[in-house]
């Protein structure tokens, strides 16, 4: 377990030692920094700059936690931000600020805990350099965790739910049931007979897929206007065709149904990132090296690591573009595709270049036998 630097902010003393002593628990490797005063709090971030996580109260007698929070970006923007809040109201009106990465119920819920520190130890793995990882946090659009993919994910991480309450779940968005069922009726996935039950269409997809298509639809309600809504709705249609045409192509060289799935996730999430303004990340923090330079995956990888996506799911996002090992079949699937959906890559090229890397031969021989549909 690798170590953490926290720094917990709140008026009430008991509040901190009782989140203290819950950290130690279930994070024991955790190096916890409790303030009570909004000086010493500035004092600690300033000369701690390896700090890893904030947790700072909403509501305190001199100063408002989403102000810190907000200032935190310009003094500290490596940090992962979360804000602990004991007032359900005020939760929608807050959600419309993109300065924190996770919202608390105070009293505190110790799952919600646990998956706070497990998120920002596994952001801590991906290899982001540390002024990538500022530039990361000091994007002024990002998107906040949307309420109802919350819900999403405990419930199917729950284990304990059947297709009746998934549906009843997804309706709330008539988007997202409108994507699902056009998915679930794409003859280019293999699905002849036609459906229009939102519950079949999550049987046929399975609750991957779902996953990945409700984050995706649902990142345009938790963002500024940076794009038109006609272009994120061109975005999420190419998105979803390389998506759907990375399952296609994983069926085609014989991977399984779960891979496919994690496949389709991989290729529909890594365009989330096409959704935030990029080159307002790289203006806050001028470049001095090339391989400091922010893409949209980069941006893809962190947003869903803070949402909670798994480890696996966000190196394959960060590695899409790229050959990677012979043997790395997921990842050379998604590059495979790329190259051909976006670079325009003949067959005869891509062939090519992954007998030059070493890729198992099957590979070349799916390329010129599977049936491409290019833009």
């Amino acid at each position: 377990m690798k170590t953490m630097r926290v720094v917990l902010f709140d008026d009430e003393l008991f509040i901190l030692k009782a989140l203290h002593r819950t950290i130690n628990r279930i994070y024991p490797a955790a190096d916890v920094i409790t303030v009570s005063e909004i000086n010493e709090f500035w004092s600690v971030l300033k000369n701690n700059k390896s700090i890893d996580l904030i947790i700072s109260d909403y509501l305190m007698p001199h100063v408002n936690g989403l102000d810190v929070l907000e200032r935190c970006l310009i003094e500290n923007s490596y940090p992962v931000r979360a804000l602990l809040t004991g007032d359900p109201s005020l939760t929608e009106k807050m959600r419309q600020c993109n300065v924190v990465h996770m919202y608390l119920a105070k009293p505190f819920n110790k799952d919600d805990l646990i998956l706070l520190f497990n998120n920002v130890a596994e952001l801590k793995a991906l290899p982001f350099s540390e002024s990538m990882r500022r530039k990361l946090g000091a994007m002024s659009s990002f998107p906040v965790y949307p309420s109802l993919l919350q819900e999403l994910n405990t419930l199917i991480d729950s284990g304990e739910f059947d297709l009746t309450e998934v549906a009843e779940l997804v309706s709330k968005e008539p988007v997202i049931v409108a994507k699902l069922l056009q998915l679930a009726n794409s003859a280019y996935l293999g699905f002849t007979r036609k459906t229009v039950s939102i519950e079949e269409a999550v049987s046929r997809l399975g609750t991957t897929i779902l996953l990945s298509i409700s984050t995706s639809l649902l990142m345009a309600e938790n963002l500024p206007p940076s794009i038109s809504a006609i272009d994120h709705e061109k975005q999420i249609h190419v998105a979803t065709h390389y998506a759907s045409c990375v399952k296609k192509f994983a069926q085609h060289i014989g991977m399984n149904l779960k891979e496919q799935a994690l496949l389709f996730s991989v290729a529909l999430l890594s365009f989330v990132g096409k959704l935030i303004n990029v080159e307002e990340v790289t203006d806050q923090h001028k470049l001095t090296e090339p391989e400091q330079s922010i893409n949209y995956l980069h941006v893809s990888a962190y947003i869903m690591k803070l949402w909670g996506q798994s480890t696996q799911l966000c190196a394959l996002i960060l590695n899409s573009n790229e050959l990677k090992t012979p043997a790395d079949n997921l990842s050379n699937t998604l590059y495979i595709v790329h190259q051909k959906l976006f670079q325009k890559q003949s067959n005869e090229a891509l062939i090519v270049g992954c007998q030059q890397q070493g890729v198992c031969s099957s590979f070349c021989e799916a390329i010129n036998t599977f049936e491409w549909e290019v833009f």
